[in-house]
């Protein structure tokens, strides 16, 4: 394997993580501290030192095991690592001549010699002679050290345009004109891994270096590639680690991804690199019609939350996951939309506290926030710098280069500390030049923030939910930021107050947000008897073809945790599955409501309701037929108890799902259809759950770890019938050793429930069993 592609193998594994998870990690861990030269593992008040690099202002003063107490004259008091760094940058002010003064334990105190930069201006990184020094510096570094990014991405090159220096052009431009990767004559294949990474940053690269210089040259490859990613999105537009293969797709396009599928951290660079291929004039039918086809999926999260791993619902608890609000941002605004852009630059301005999380590491996160945050404006992209420069800081090396102070893999533990992180720094520090299109260039100045706007928005972060009034709360409920809205209905249902008949009159009554909110509120964790009231006004909300289809979602999800009380809506639930809703254009409206049936009545059929079974199986079928794997899987359960005779009614769709076939699916990592499908047969001893699920396990597309559990839950569901195929799955040497692993329990408990099963049981062929249904009727 070449060196580029470990590496990018491993920023590939850095795209996200949880909050809870990023604590974990950065509590006593050891960080990069600045142009000192140092590591130290940090505590809020103190910082042993791990390393000290060799010809650093360090090297020769200080040693590992010391502890460090204060800098610049004061003691620690609450957090060092902004603290040391608000003590470096005064040290490399002309005033302070570059001498930092570090308090070690025990009172010592050392010296060490900083390089003179000056102090950030009040409008940095806009106008500022610092800001420009360590630009100059990076770029430098970077044209020296030949480091330009991280496997194919180049990152490093992108910050070198970003400069809008025309000696930092020439560099790239000597770069690109030798590069295999931008031949005019280059030729792309849909095949092979890791591809969707590479190709995005690279047609980022070329098309920004095009729109920058007017150089024809780069012209042909970057039709070639942004044609070819158009070419290799999904049927949902999107993408993965990989292309969608038609080799692995019967030949046809827009198939399938391999793996567990999409992934919007590599989706969006994609789409931002086919935003920018169209802008350099680039003409394709592929290529329009995946900017289309793509914008329409991420146009679908504005004003509802930051975006999640990937075919999934937004996320409304956080204001950004790993830069992707501010991926949306930019990608938002190239493509027109001015809301989305307002939307998720807000986002990302909100986000600044929380710039070292994401799903293994938080590299894309300090790349992208403050890009996005700075179509929000100067003054948004000022105030964002001011709570986020102490980063920049300790990731800034005494050399000239900025370490990555995140994780990657190694020895058991994620760690590539080390790793050039200039290009993705150098792109945030030249947002005041607005050279590149990702950096502000031709941005939308109507979205700007300006006064109260910028702090109101900055202060969402640490917004003190706890500490709101009654009335407050219930003011927050029309908040624009779904994750304030959350927040406000979660404080507000766990305090006692006399407000509840406000937000019962909200249901029907309030702001498109009021009733987001107000619906939330009566639903999973109110009490029955607070919820009960509302349950006709949740209904008749739910029902009304003319109200948003979110606010009516939002009050099913709220109507099905009513208990008893609620189940009488369930028809209703039903016709509103099977009513036709032409703007539900990724039937999220369906999949709401086929979850709320679900939560509803676990067995319909057990609890009678099942009143009008042409109306139940059309919801089940259109559930079934989803194009999200999410909305199937809801479809599999309302049928899991389905008695015999009434399986003909779903067999055929029953056995589509099994078999996996469709290439229209928007997701199909999920293997819940197929694992609720096969269940139904095994409930119903019909031939072929077993088979079906080995073919699942050996097919070249999906997870493997998916596959494994989705086998070893359906299996135990056929009792002693399943002895052979546990035998087979045994013999398996693609499975030896798995009991010592990490699906051992699970292993262990299926082959103990099926090795302990006694009796056989007559089993049907899907005829036999489709017929006892239609022999039943006449």
């Amino acid at each position: 394997m070449r060196a580029s592609h470990k590496i990018v193998g491993l920023l590939i594994a850095a795209a996200f993580i949880s909050h809870a998870a990023h604590a974990q990690h950065y509590e006593h861990k050891e960080h990069h501290l600045g142009p000192t030269g140092l590591f130290g593992i940090t505590s809020p008040t103190t910082i042993t030192l791990t390393k000290v690099r060799e010809g650093s202002p360090a090297g020769g003063k200080i040693k590992v095991g010391d502890v460090i107490v204060g800098a610049g004259g004061a003691m620690f008091k609450k957090n060092t690592r902004p603290e040391l760094a608000d003590a470096i940058d005064q040290a490399e002010t002309e005033e302070a001549k570059g001498i930092l003064t570090l308090t070690l334990k025990g009172g010592r105190k050392v010296e060490l010699q900083l390089k003179v930069l000056g102090a950030y201006s009040d409008t940095a990184p806009y106008d500022c002679p610092k800001t420009d020094a360590i630009i100059a510096q990076t770029a430098d570094y970077l044209v020296k050290s030949r480091k330009f990014g991280r496997g194919s991405m180049n990152i490093g090159l992108l910050g070198l345009l970003a400069t809008g220096e025309q000696k930092y052009i020439d560099v790239v431009k000597g770069v690109i004109h030798q590069a295999r990767w931008a031949k005019p004559d280059i030729k792309l294949t849909l095949q092979g891994t890791s591809k969707a990474w590479g190709w995005g940053y690279t047609t980022l690269l070329l098309c920004e270096y095009y729109l920058l210089t007017g150089d024809e040259y780069v012209l042909p490859a970057i039709k070639a590639y942004s044609v070819a990613v158009a070419r290799g999105r999904d049927a949902a537009g999107l993408w993965g680690h990989r292309m969608a293969d038609p080799g692995i797709n019967r030949g046809q396009l827009h198939g399938r991804l391999h793996g567990y599928a999409v992934m919007n951290q590599s989706s969006l660079p994609l789409f931002i690199s086919m935003l920018l291929a169209d802008k350099c004039g680039v003409r394709h039918p592929e290529l329009q019609a995946g900017i289309k086809q793509t914008g329409a999926f991420y146009a679908s999260f504005v004003g509802r939350g930051t975006l999640p791993y990937g075919v999934h619902n937004p996320n409304a608890k956080s204001y950004n996951n790993n830069g992707m609000s501010g991926l949306a941002a930019v990608a938002l605004g190239l493509s027109g939309n001015a809301r989305g852009a307002a939307f998720f630059s807000k986002m990302s301005a909100a986000a600044h506290n929380i710039l070292e999380t994401g799903h293994t590491g938080h590299y894309f996160n300090q790349m992208w926030t403050g890009l996005g945050a700075n179509l929000a404006g100067p003054e948004t992209a000022v105030a964002f710098f001011k709570e986020t420069r102490w980063l920049h800081t300790l990731n800034r090396t005494w050399d000239g280069n900025f370490t990555y102070d995140g994780c990657g893999y190694k020895n058991g533990v994620f760690s590539y500390r080390g790793c050039s992180d200039a290009g993705s720094h150098l792109l945030n520090y030249c947002l005041g030049r607005r050279k590149l299109y990702i950096t502000g260039r031709g941005a939308d100045t109507s979205i700007w923030l300006k006064g109260k706007e910028v702090s109101d928005t900055i202060a969402l972060a640490t917004m003190d939910i706890a500490g709101k009034s009654d009335k407050e709360l219930l003011a927050l409920f029309g908040h624009p930021m779904p994750k304030v809205r959350t927040q406000a209905i979660w404080a507000f249902r766990a305090r006692e107050h006399k407000l509840i008949d406000s937000i019962r009159k909200m249901v029907t009554e309030g702001t498109r947000q009021e009733k987001l909110s107000a619906c939330g509120y009566f639903g999973y964790k109110c009490p029955p008897e607070v919820a009960a009231p509302s349950l006709a006004d949740l209904a008749t909300v739910m029902r009304d073809a003319d109200e948003d289809l979110e606010v009516r979602a939002t009050a099913a999800g709220a109507l099905c945790w009513g208990g008893e009380a609620a189940q009488k809506y369930f028809n209703d639930m039903l016709k509103v599955v099977v009513d036709d809703e032409p703007e539900d254009t990724f039937g999220e409206l369906d999949e709401k409501v086929g979850r709320a049936l679900t939560v509803l009545c676990p067995d319909p059929y057990k609890a009678g309701l099942i009143s009008d079974k042409k109306l139940f199986y059309a919801a089940a079928l259109k559930l079934m037929a989803h194009k999200r794997a999410v909305g199937r899987t809801w479809g599999t359960q309302l049928i899991a108890s389905i008695p015999l005779e009434e399986f003909h009614c779903v067999a055929d769709r029953t056995m589509h799902i099994i078999e996996d076939k469709d290439l229209t699916y928007h997701s199909y990592h999920n293997l819940g259809p197929q694992t609720g499908a096969i269940a139904v047969l095994a409930n119903l001893n019909i031939k072929g759950g077993t088979e079906a699920a080995f073919n699942i396990l050996n097919a070249e597309a999906g997870k493997w770890g998916f596959k494994l559990r989705m086998i070893m839950n359906v299996l135990p569901r056929y009792g002693a019938t399943a002895k052979p195929a546990l035998a087979k799955l045994k013999a398996d040497p693609r499975l030896k050793g798995i009991e010592n692993g990490r699906f051992g329990g699970m292993w262990k408990a299926m082959a103990k429930q099926i090795e302990s099963s006694t009796g056989t049981r007559k089993m049907l062929s899907l005829e036999e069993a489709k017929q006892a249904g239609l022999k039943s009727e006449k």
